[in-house]
């Protein structure tokens, strides 16, 4: 088998085009590396980005549904998707370090580690799970607890208790996710994401309303709608994975069985901090999601629609940020540390140029964003138009630049002191992002706005921050190494 620069020939079939080693004739060998990296990138992330489009438009789809019931279903499927986001996403970046590992043994030739690994990760999805849906089985008695109204919070609660039924299959399709990209296999993730969008669309139309003889189960059977789609992606997945020869091959099933703490351990010794970071970062939204709640339903629900439009424009960085933690770990595994810089950078340039796109967009069209939500022209949405109008063109076009830097900064691996991302997010989100948010929105009498804007600041501080570390720690691409690299 040959692996070279991240290029997995033996395994990647026709998935993805291997990054050209013939080098340039007599040009410029650097120019002619990063358009070759260019090309690498692209070729993992588009598929990537389109399936987390593609997970977006069903969480779109689900609040356009439930939002047709009125604010106070709308309020507790938006507060309770985003405390099982929070959760899930922790956990699932645990998980997601299978895929530099895996990345990282395949870039070095040793095929059986990389099958260890991709083995031990399911049984770990499976007792992270356990303690994952106990949690969200018993969340509404917290927000009875916090003063909430008891109508919302028992809304919340039965939507949390439907959902709660997906939580290991959305754990396990993680897991299948991170090893179908480690091995440049994108495409396929792409493909049963795509398919499933529409039965996400017509689960929620028959269990939401009542349709084809279902009890209609109101914003609950929104929840289970999204638990019975996940099961089915990851069951398409677990497919991609049987019928491909080279893929079974790893003998996953098998290395399940047989997993060992060791393999486990170092899952979780990567993962960990990976999962903290992201922990931190999404536990700043959903504590701002908390707040909004104080200010009323309606605040709540405009929060709600901020974060699925916006969150749109996220899934293309978060699919390069994908991609390059196997381009970076593939390079890192042949030895080649200035290779996995210029990934790292390719990346980084790629989010930086699509999100400045997406913020044109969320400048100039914020009423036709929120027309897509609710009827802007009825009297009763004033208040949640007021309340969202802002906070999309104003706010979001710097997570982009975030995810990219920050999976750079912590996955670019392994290198010294890789638990400093988790720090410098801690500050940038809870010592500056939290605390404006609270400032602005209340003692200073801002409202939604200014929770928002508090939120910008933090997403900047941790930015900016992250992209400084990268620059610091990572090894420099100079031009001799290019050119030892393409001979």
């Amino acid at each position: 088998m040959e692996i070279g620069g991240g290029a997995l020939t033996e395994l990647r079939e026709n998935q993805m085009v291997p990054l050209n080693r013939a080098g340039p004739r007599g040009g410029d060998v650097r120019g002619f590396a990063v358009r070759a990296e260019l090309h690498a990138t692209l070729a993992l992330a588009a598929p990537l980005a389109a399936a987390n489009l593609a997970q977006m438009a069903m969480a779109v789809t689900n609040t356009v549904m439930v939002g047709r019931l009125g604010a106070l279903p709308l309020a507790a499927a938006g507060l309770g998707g985003m405390l099982y986001f929070t959760g899930g996403v922790m956990l699932q970046g645990v998980l997601s370090a299978v895929a530099p590992l895996a990345a990282y043994a395949l870039g070095a030739g040793d095929r059986h580690a990389a099958g260890r690994v991709a083995g031990a990760a399911p049984v770990l999805a499976v007792l992270l799970a356990l303690p994952f849906v106990a949690v969200l089985a018993s969340l509404d008695m917290l927000f009875r607890a916090l003063g909430y109204d008891a109508a919302l919070a028992a809304e919340i609660g039965g939507y949390l208790r439907a959902l709660a039924w997906g939580g290991p299959a959305f754990l396990g399709f993680a897991v299948l996710r991170s090893l179908l990209a480690a091995l440049s296999h994108t495409r396929s993730v792409m493909a049963v994401v795509a398919i499933c969008v529409a039965g996400n669309a017509v689960l929620n139309w028959v269990l939401i309303f009542g349709h084809l003889g279902a009890p209609p189960l109101g914003a609950a059977g929104s929840g289970y709608a999204s638990a019975i789609n996940q099961w089915l992606m990851l069951g398409g997945l677990g497919l991609c994975i049987r019928i491909m020869p080279r893929l079974a091959a790893l003998r996953l099933l098998r290395n399940a069985v047989t997993a060992s703490r060791i393999e486990m351990g170092k899952i979780l010794r990567l993962g960990l901090p990976i999962g903290g970071m992201r922990g931190i970062e999404v536990g700043v939204f959903m504590t701002a999601g908390i707040l909004m709640g104080l200010l009323g339903p309606a605040a709540l629900g405009a929060h709600q629609l901020v974060l699925n439009c916006a969150g749109i424009t996220f899934m293309v960085p978060l699919g390069i940020a994908q991609a390059a933690t196997v381009r970076v770990a593939g390079e890192l595994g042949t030895g080649r540390a200035h290779a996995a810089r210029r990934a790292g950078l390719v990346a980084l340039a790629l989010g930086i140029v699509f999100m400045g796109m997406a913020a044109v967009v969320l400048w100039t069209a914020p009423e036709g964003i929120i027309a897509a939500y609710v009827d802007i022209a009825d009297p009763a949405n004033l208040g949640d138009r007021a309340d969202s109008a802002a906070p999309p063109r104003d706010c979001r076009s710097v997570p982009g630049v975030r995810r990219n830097a920050g999976d750079r900064g912590r996955r670019v691996a392994r290198l010294p002191g890789h638990d400093g991302p988790m720090l410098l997010a801690t500050f940038g989100y809870w010592g500056v992002g939290f605390a404006g948010c609270w400032l602005l929105a209340f003692p200073l009498g801002y409202g939604a706005v200014g929770l928002w804007w508090g939120l910008a600041l933090g997403l900047a501080v941790v930015a900016v921050l992250l992209t400084l570390r990268f620059h610091l720690l990572a090894p420099p691409v100079n031009a001799a190494a290019e050119a030892v690299a393409f001979r």
